[in-house]
């Protein structure tokens, strides 16, 4: 049951950006975006102001030379707008409101008898903005697009370039970068539509076009381009975006770029409320993330987890132009559920394009065949280093000597790449020793491909796994086979490497076990779906046959890695390996849970069950946000609350996780640094849960068929309506209120066989769109489906209030 068309508007509107004072800062400003440009806007008294900005713009790639987070380390700038109105309409009285329409995706800023009304294109790459100037005398517009470096600067190899292209009523301003093997270029072209206005040369960094006075509207449109070759002129393209949208009017800009945010949301929604209004803002907190997902991620390349395609001051920013799987993933795990795989295309795309770079690295870092994805790298990928380099790193790297006997040229080449930077500067920073927060973490192509399974159980999709999930599954469960050493137990072993952040030099530490044991059945289940990799089979069903069991607080070795353990019957975080001590408290027990599905609410294992309940209660990282702390780092605890059925602790988990961020008006969040690094990391990790907590659909263990849940961890507390897609192409509907559901509506986009959860207890009656009915009786309703039919399923004794 789709939510009505006319309440969808009604329901997004109640996340709208609302600020009756200007912003005090621009990062507190609001965000348009189209997907692969967009802005912060935001204003001073007398100006409307825009940094324009690409997902894929990049000024260097994985062979850069330098140090990470310095220099030429930056992306995603192309140019500096300011539109100057005139007298100080934008002053902080009683007249001035700035409003983001999350529905229309536009942000309308009213001042004195003057509205400014703007939106990125959804269609095209274009910003259009509309100036109705009411005042009694009107003023001229200038439109100022400026630079923020000099012309041209050179640093070592590595040059960037701007320059401007003047015509009589438009102005372009191209940005290039070059190093080696690396050409990047972007473009911002502006014009006013139906005036002749002037160009003013205001400076060697900006040009000024001047519209005369005139009450009314004025229309202006600013196109974005890029490039990676120097044989396509990005100036060239953004003139093409600019006329072809100068050739339409306002208006017909407007209504295609609503029809497309208008079917956005038709795909899924959830309505919450509660007494105490908790439920309501995480409601507004989901349609929020949804919003800047839709902005940021329709380009070629994801956007950043450090101020996505919204940054505001030049093209540095705080921790550099990598990508980190473990922040770049927060933002795409609720976009399963919410119908939206489309927008994972280009984080998907982006390490699918990785793969033969991450095999090479494999072997260069750890002689392992299979594909390491480092935690850190570049758009794309490791860097790729001479042979005898790579001999150097890979010794370091499995202890046969220490970073300080690296060669100066090691150290030159290995300046970049996070993973391999601390080593080359450990002069400086690391003194002797081999662990660093990301050196030894092995896991991160297991999540890459867990979320590939995912998306193909979500989507249905044979073609796309072919392409894509399965190499990305066979490359992690390759790389792990060939890590893990046979031990004289006649078991698996995983030796020396990091629990993610949190703890370095682990021996059988739960993180590589848990994505041994929760990538490999999907890996054997795609070969198997594919009919390829026979003999492959066999050795990972071996792998995961006499794969070491995970540690438990019992074992001396669990405590001689951490100094205590959570409980002695629970899993521990590994065993003491090179490094003992915690570095960055993470919650690491629970990665069985959430994401690799080792445990699940359909499991069905007594033992199990014990674990993973008491694991998610115990663990400490939450506690102390529950006790009032700040985050540094997003864990994913919240979704594991919800992923084991603990819902009434949600509202106080989700509630304080939040705060514990400190998000700004627009949700946006510093707890990454506020030089450039505002993230919604947490917003991510608050809508997943939700989801979770209102529907799962996963399998008892991994690989096998799903089973849907639904409100399998929910507060009686809280009222909620939802529609939310579920794996096996299931679009699922229902309602909870006073903690009585009436119904389930289910459509089936691939004819599957449903597995629904009883949620009743009692026999039920399913009902086909053709009119057929049957009655289920059990724990789990088993029910044929047909491709594009719908079923309402409702108990037979209607549900007791």
């Amino acid at each position: 049951m789709k939510y009505p068309a006319e309440h969808q508007r009604d329901l997004v509107s109640r996340a709208d950006l609302i600020y009756d004072c200007p912003p005090a800062t621009p990062l507190e400003g609001q965000p348009v975006g189209n997907g692969a440009m967009g802005t912060m806007v935001w204003t001073s008294p007398g100006a409307v102001h825009f940094q324009l900005n690409r997902c894929d713009v990049f000024a260097v790639n994985r062979h850069h030379h330098r140090r990470q987070a310095e220099d030429t380390d930056y992306c995603g700038g192309c140019a500096q707008v300011t539109i100057e109105l005139g007298g100080q309409p934008f002053q902080p009285t009683d007249a001035y409101a700035q409003r983001l329409s999350l529905y229309d995706a536009e942000s309308t800023i009213t001042g004195q008898d003057l509205t400014v009304r703007c939106f990125a294109s959804a269609m095209c790459d274009i910003l259009a903005i509309e100036i109705d100037d009411r005042r009694a005398a009107p003023q001229p517009v200038r439109l100022t697009l400026a630079m923020w470096r000099p012309p041209e600067v050179c640093t070592g190899d590595h040059t960037a370039q701007y320059r401007f292209t003047d015509s009589e009523d438009r102005v372009l301003l191209v940005q290039q970068f070059s190093q080696n093997d690396h050409y990047c270029s972007s473009a911002v072209a502006a014009t006013v539509v139906g005036v002749e206005p002037r160009v003013e040369h205001t400076s060697q960094q900006s040009r000024t076009l001047v519209c005369p006075a005139t009450a009314g509207r004025t229309i202006i449109l600013l196109s974005t381009a890029a490039s990676w070759s120097p044989q396509e002129d990005a100036g060239v393209t953004a003139f093409r975006v600019l006329d072809r949208a100068a050739s339409a009017s306002m208006d017909e800009l407007r209504t295609e770029h609503r029809t497309w945010w208008a079917d956005f949301w038709s795909r899924t929604y959830v309505r919450l409320s509660s007494a105490d209004g908790v439920a309501n803002a995480m409601e507004q907190v989901r349609t929020r993330h949804l919003y800047y997902m839709a902005s940021s991620s329709r380009g070629a390349l994801p956007p950043k987890w450090n101020g996505s395609i919204f940054i505001t001051d030049g093209d540095h920013r705080l921790w550099g132009a990598q990508y980190w799987v473990w922040t770049t993933e927060m933002h795409y795990f609720p976009l399963f559920a919410a119908d939206a795989v489309d927008l994972m295309t280009p984080y998907f795309d982006m390490y699918r394009a990785q793969l033969s770079r991450c095999e090479a690295a494999g072997l260069q870092r750890w002689g392992a065949q299979g594909a390491f994805y480092p935690e850190t790298a570049a758009f794309d990928g490791p860097v790729i280093l001479p042979d005898d380099v790579a001999i150097e790193y890979q010794d370091v790297l499995l202890g046969r000597k220490s970073a300080l006997q690296l060669s100066d040229r090691a150290r030159a080449l290995g300046q970049y790449e996070a993973g391999l930077r601390v080593l080359a500067c450990a002069r400086d920073e690391l003194a002797a020793g081999r662990y660093t927060w990301i050196s030894h973490v092995m896991s991160s192509g297991c999540e890459l491909a867990v979320q590939a399974w995912w998306r193909y159980r979500y989507s249905v999709d044979l073609k796309w796994l072919c392409s894509h999930g399965y190499p990305l599954l066979r490359g992690a469960v390759e790389f792990y086979r060939h890590l893990a050493e046979r031990g004289a137990d006649g078991l698996f072993h995983v030796y020396g490497t990091n629990v993610h952040e949190d703890f370095w030099g682990a021996h059988d530490g739960i993180w590589d076990l848990a994505a041994i044991r929760g990538t490999t059945p999907l890996a054997i289940r795609a070969a198997e779906i594919l009919g390829v990799d026979a003999t492959l089979r066999v050795q990972w069903q071996d792998l995961l046959d006499n794969l070491a069991p995970y540690p438990m607080g019992s074992d001396p070795q669990s405590r001689a890695l951490t100094g205590a353990v959570l409980a002695d019957d629970i899993w521990a975080a590994g065993h003491l390996g090179h490094v003992d001590g915690q570095h960055n408290p993470e919650d690491v027990w629970l990665n069985p849970i959430f994401p690799f599905e080792d445990w699940t609410l359909e499991t069905g294992d007594a033992a199990a069950d014990a674990i993973a309940h008491k694991a998610v209660k115990l663990a400490p990282r939450m506690q102390s946000i529950l006790d009032g702390d700040t985050c540094n780092t997003a864990i994913r605890t919240p979704i594991a609350v919800a992923r084991v059925g603990h819902g009434e602790d949600l509202p106080a988990v989700l509630a304080s996780y939040y705060a514990a961020f400190a998000p700004l008006a627009n949700g946006w969040s510093l707890f990454e640094g506020a030089d450039q690094a505002h993230s919604i990391e947490p917003l991510g990790c608050i809508t997943t849960a939700v989801q979770e907590g209102l529907l799962q659909s996963l399998s008892p263990a991994p690989g096998e068929s799903e089973i849907l849940s639904v409100f399998p961890a929910w507060p009686h507390a809280w009222d909620a309506e939802f529609r939310l897609l579920a794996r096996g192409g299931f679009v699922v509907s229902s309602a909870i209120r006073e903690g009585v559901v009436e119904s389930v509506e289910i459509e089936s986009r691939n004819g599957e066989g449903c597995l629904l959860r009883n949620l009743w207890g009692t026999p039920c009656r399913i009902t086909a769109t053709d009119g057929t009915e049957h009655e289920l009786a059990g724990e789990v309703l088993c029910f044929a489906t047909v491709a594009g039919a719908s079923y309402h399923i409702v108990p037979v004794a209607p549900p007791a209030v």
